[in-house]
């Protein structure tokens, strides 16, 4: 078994030697682990909650996840997600009460099962619904009753041949779900994790594991979240140590060389590198081993400042090394290479699965460095610009975050009755169902509040319980208004989150006084003794801001602008022109003076003179035309310091 890998294995390592990508050299793994006893954890500073948090009903997020609820419980049955786990383990079962779904039934057996898991598991955290938790333990009963005796879970034989990604993308997707069902509550999930990760741990293909098929490094993170969990062990974290992490990869980035993003050598590169990059913050974290938080920065970086879309999607998606001549290589104008900012799907641009990863790595960030603005930042423009935008009610979810034309639409071509499936719908549920984790965080001292957004949050400090109620119409409306319960006086810290969004300096009231004026891109520490009934209100000073098209998508003798009004992406609706854009025929850096508010439309815009368009929300955009980035002009020269990126 072994020796045929290593002939598949030999054949692609010619194609390495030949590929003009980061390192010269076959890039390989550590291949050894360090001891546990020399590992220095380092603490999260500031926790998500993994329950306590209620959402407004009639707020954004509560509807999202009431649609996400829909959207679970109307594709797959369990009968259909059961099917390839008890074929493989020849257990008889009932006829497929649904038609097989091409790719995901065939070639990743199983992630539909880790698709519901992680949707349904994040979602009963926060929302106790019957019918959801009967479905998520039947599925997991089913998964039990397909084990081997040596703890084998996966959907799949796990000896060859494997189809396309199955032995780390399909492993990945159940683990996750395993785990976001154990936090629900279902604990013979974390028994099914904990038996399962004793064979993958002694696994005799382990070796070369990161080199099979494509996007083999999509599996590290399945390492990581088993060790994190409440059943993990070092061996874990061991393992993934030894057969995922690379040396010559982390020096790459630690440097901020482009090429590690876009140039990946191993399989092609991908959004979902930054899955490994998850993973890699993990091991610092149990280990404390300083230049893997390094090249994490500086994978950060590099993401944020050359393949970030204004408004928080991500502009690299898949792209696929090719042979030339003899020779591996890239297409330097059509597979995202820095800064290309592709706007339609003729640079596949915008993967929802690849925000989600970005919102969880910003969210680890955040944890260990609450106080660090930029992070919140990044999964607050996220959440509002692609994950609300690509929600299509309870149907479905979209798989591109366009920047022109139409949005894609309400299902896939080829979906009749029969449910589809899409990388995006199984990271855009887990997502839809964990909003409310993204609004607090929870610290010894304290608690943070990173998001606006109708709640309410219990917590304990030692042995004190508290509530915190925020009240708010954000974003269309800046006013915030947070109240404190609790039973006794009790001495903490409420560090409240001034946008960098921000206009200005922004005070903050305590039952009626200001007590602070907080600096925008910081998070303002209010100290005292709080009693039952305190009060802190605030009014967020939001602005616009424009930012000018940097990007492949160029209009040859004219410049093109998005404009955000605090976190929100706006887009101009309308039709189109022979560019598949919009021109405005004004200065973008007089932009108070021809957008006009419109009366009992929130965050909606006229433009002056010009009846055929008008600015909305990104997110709200279902059927309209549009364009993030139209030409504005008016045929006199832009001041440069004005337009702001």
């Amino acid at each position: 078994m072994k020796a045929l890998l290593r002939t598949a294995l030999a054949l692609s390592g010619l194609i390495f030697a030949q590929s003009r990508a980061v390192t010269t050299d076959l890039p390989k793994t550590r291949l050894k682990a360090s001891d546990p006893a020399t590992w220095h954890p380092v603490p999260y500073r500031a926790v998500a909650p993994v329950g306590g948090v209620t959402l407004d009903p009639h707020g954004l997020f509560r509807p999202v996840m009431d649609n996400n609820i829909q959207y679970l419980l109307s594709s797959f049955s369990v009968m259909h997600m059961l099917v390839p786990f008890r074929q493989r383990a020849g257990n008889p079962h009932p006829p497929d009460d649904q038609p097989e779904v091409r790719f995901w039934d065939t070639d990743l057996r199983g992630s539909n099962a880790g698709r519901f898991l992680m949707g349904a598991g994040n979602t009963l955290r926060w929302i106790e619904h019957p019918e959801l938790r009967r479905r998520l333990n039947e599925l997991i009963d089913g998964i039990d009753a397909c084990k081997e005796p040596n703890g084998y879970i996966l959907a799949y034989p796990h000896d060859l041949p494997f189809r396309s990604e199955e032995p780390n993308y399909a492993r990945a997707w159940l683990v996750r779900g395993l785990v976001d069902a154990g936090v629900a509550g279902n604990q013979k999930a974390y028994t099914l994790l904990r038996g399962h990760a004793d064979w993958f741990n002694h696994w005799d293909l382990l070796p070369e594991l990161i080199y099979y098929n494509n996007n083999s490094h999509q599996g590290h993170i399945a390492s990581t979240l088993t060790y994190f969990s409440p059943i993990g062990k070092p061996e874990d974290l061991q393992v993934a140590e030894k057969y995922y992490l690379m040396d010559w990869w982390i020096d790459e980035l630690a440097a901020e060389h482009p090429a590690a993003i876009w140039r990946f050598p191993l399989q092609n590169p991908h959004s979902y590198l930054i899955t490994s990059f998850e993973a890699y913050l993990d091991h610092y974290r149990a280990t404390g081993e300083q230049k893997i938080l390094t090249a994490m920065k500086g994978a950060w970086n590099l993401i944020h400042d050359d393949w970030e879309h204004v408004g928080g999607s991500i502009a690299i998606c898949e792209s696929e090394w090719h042979i030339v001549n003899g020779e591996r290589v890239l297409s330097d104008d059509a597979d995202h290479p820095p800064k290309s900012y592709f706007l339609t799907n003729r640079g596949h641009t915008g993967e929802t699965c690849g925000t989600v990863f970005w919102i969880k790595f910003n969210q680890r960030f955040q944890q260990l460095y609450p106080e660090e603005e930029k992070y919140t930042a990044e999964i607050e423009k996220s959440l509002y610009n692609v994950a609300l935008a690509n929600q299509l009610g309870g149907e479905n979810i979209r798989y591109h975050t366009k920047m022109q034309g139409v949005k894609d639409a309400a299902a896939w071509p080829e979906k009749t009755s029969a449910p589809q499936s899409t990388c995006c719908e199984g990271q855009g549920t887990r997502l839809y169902g964990s909003l409310p984790e993204y609004i607090y965080s929870v610290a010894a001292d304290g608690l943070y509040v990173n998001l606006f957004a109708g709640s309410t949050i219990h917590w304990r400090q030692g042995d004190q319980a508290l509530e915190l109620r925020q009240t708010t119409r954000f974003p269309f409306q800046p006013d915030v208004t947070l109240r404190l319960a609790t039973s006794r006086p009790v001495a903490s810290v409420l560090h409240v989150r001034i946008p960098g969004w921000a206009s200005a300096p922004m005070p903050v009231q305590v039952n009626g006084r200001t007590v602070a004026v907080g600096k925008p891109g910081t998070f303002l520490a209010l100290r005292r003794t709080w009693s039952e009934g305190d009060q802190i209100t605030f009014t967020l000073p939001l602005q616009f801001k424009v930012s000018e098209y940097t990007g492949f998508d160029q209009i040859a003798g004219h410049r093109r602008y998005a404009v955000e009004y605090g976190p929100i992406l706006l887009a101009a609706t309308g039709p189109l022109d022979a560019h598949s854009a919009v021109t405005i025929a004004h200065r973008p850096d007089e932009l108070a003076r021809w957008l006009i508010p419109i009366p009992g439309r929130p965050l909606c815009f006229t433009i002056a003179g010009d009846a055929a368009h008008q600015y909305m929300p990104y997110w709200q955009i279902t059927h309209e035309t549009f364009c993030v980035y139209p030409v504005m002009e008016s045929g006199q020269p832009v001041r440069p310091d004005v337009v702001l990126r």
